[in-house]
């Protein structure tokens, strides 16, 4: 590999342009290839979208990915992303496969499960350090590489079921990768914070497509939030793996677990909370609803858009909770305490609450829905001119 000649922080960014303009080029025959072959996602009784829509956004995003690691000068000296790239790979493909022909949820978990294993023994990475949470320094192997399966597996899935509204997912991930990206960065951690920044760069055209876009649009499909998880875990893994490179961090008290979760808030406690639910109604936690907190925001009438803006301020909620109780010097438990208090807040409180009225048909929900609909702009000028641009592309097909 070749040396771009930049200072850190240039080439950083020189990753993420790579990795969008590559991500960008590739959109446009991939939603051809799509169409051609009839890989579409239809509508359904689950589906907000009311027409076939192309389903390879996340392969578009696994190359830019890819293209961008490419150009990264020390990626040879680091196995432990060829580890990581092999897991994003396999998880690709089963998300692919689950796409096309609809994989059952138990053999999903165990493709995740063991993909978890894999990726733990290609690059020796665990979540064990507890930086004296609970009074815990460091976890045991036999404990810590089954409980870093298990949350692999969890944070893969909740990324998947925040998958409903466009720009959701990829909107938050981009989120996500920035916040790691910069404590990779500061860190030293150069091989982590360029796979965030080409995690960015790639989702950044998938991001514009899918919400502004019409003939242009393109779902991730379960290939790319399977691929997202994947990448997210990964970057938890490196940041509490027994040997730590952010030895300035552990100074300052940095409490690397609470902020894993702060990030991981919105995803996690809504897969956790909705899937409560479904057990206590005596159903399968895996059996599809509308009980996701988007599905009650879009119930309210708030666009697309304005869901995924919506999720994002309240996904940053607890990281900005987190950054004033480690700022002020709070232990590792107030940390994560004080996190967990702002997840309930943010995610909880908004679904129970708005949860009640939609389902009690209060007029405070029928007040707020009519207030909501003046966040569709779809039938704007701005909005039009903006999709008429991403449209008006002769080399798209007609849909089929």
């Amino acid at each position: 590999m070749f040396d771009l000649g930049f200072a850190p922080k240039y080439r950083m960014l020189t990753l993420l342009v790579i990795a969008l303009v590559v991500s960008w080029v590739a959109f446009v025959p991939l939603i051809n290839i799509a169409r051609r072959n009839s890989l579409m996602d239809r509508p359904g009784q689950r589906k907000l979208q009311h027409n076939p829509v192309p389903v390879l956004g996340g392969a578009a995003v696994f190359l830019g990915i890819v293209v961008g690691l490419c150009y990264f000068k020390t990626m040879m000296s680091y196995t432990s992303l060829f580890a990581v790239l092999g897991a994003m790979i396999v998880m690709l493909y089963v998300g692919m496969m689950d796409d096309l022909l609809t994989i059952k949820p138990w053999v999903r978990l165990t493709v995740e499960t063991v993909v978890a294993l894999l990726l733990i023994y290609g690059t020796r990475f665990t979540i064990c350090n507890f930086q004296g949470i609970w009074g815990i320094d460091h976890l045991p192997t036999w404990i810590s590489v089954p409980f870093s399966a298990f949350a692999m597996v969890g944070i893969i899935n909740a990324i998947n079921m925040i998958d409903g509204v466009d720009g959701l997912s990829s909107g938050y991930c981009i989120t996500a990768c920035a916040l790691f990206a910069t404590v990779f960065f500061v860190g030293h951690d150069y091989s982590f914070a360029a796979l965030a920044m080409v995690t960015i760069g790639a989702l950044i055209p998938f991001f514009v497509h899918n919400v502004f876009g019409h003939h242009s649009k393109m779902f991730i499909g379960d290939a790319g939030t399977m691929l997202m998880g994947t990448i997210l875990a990964s970057m938890v893994f490196s940041m509490c793996r027994y040997e730590s490179y952010y030895e300035e961090y552990l100074t300052f008290n940095f409490g690397m677990i609470p902020f894993c979760l702060a990030v991981l808030t919105l995803p996690v406690f809504d897969t956790l909370r909705v899937m409560t639910g479904r057990i206590v109604r005596g159903i399968s936690p895996f059996k599809a609803d509308k009980t996701h907190l988007h599905h009650i925001f879009i119930d309210a009438g708030l666009s697309h858009l304005a869901v995924t803006l919506t999720e994002i301020v309240l996904a940053l909620v607890p990281v900005a909770v987190w950054a004033v109780v480690w700022s002020r010097g709070a232990t590792q438990e107030v940390q994560l305490y004080a996190v967990i208090a702002a997840g309930a807040v943010s995610v909880f409180l908004p679904a129970l609450f708005l949860g009640w009225h939609r389902d009690h048909d209060t007029r405070f929900f029928r007040r707020l829905h009519t207030a909501a609909s003046y966040t569709r702009l779809d039938s704007s000028r701005v909005w039009k001119s903006v999709q008429s641009r991403l449209d008006k592309n002769e080399n798209i097909e007609d849909e089929l």
